[in-house]
């Protein structure tokens, strides 16, 4: 479970460092070191959810978890941001209609 969590604050950090994903959890620039800092969290957070796994299973066991438990947390974070109501001014992305006749 601590895996699982430490997986989804480092993907989710990692998301906060890129414009695009950024830009629906607010409207307000990222500052370089900000970045920087998101995307050393970020990895140091998935990093360091390997030990849990390890302590639990065994190494060859944890690194397998470790793999399941990362693959959980990126689908985690990717349906909270596709699913987020977006703060850009305008539609939402999912909204557009596509036009079959161009």
């Amino acid at each position: 479970m601590l895996a699982l969590l430490l997986c989804v604050a480092g993907f989710a950090a990692l998301a906060s460092a890129m414009d695009r994903h950024r830009s629906v959890l607010t409207t307000r620039p990222l500052r370089p070191r900000l970045r920087t800092a998101l995307r050393a969290a970020g990895a140091l957070a998935l990093a360091s959810a390997l030990l849990p796994c390890i302590a639990a299973w065994g190494p060859a066991q944890g690194a397998v978890g470790w793999f399941g438990a990362l693959s959980a947390g990126a689908a985690v974070v990717l349906l909270t941001l596709r699913y987020a109501p977006s703060r850009r001014p305008g539609p939402h992305p999912s909204s557009k209609k596509s036009d079959p006749c161009p």
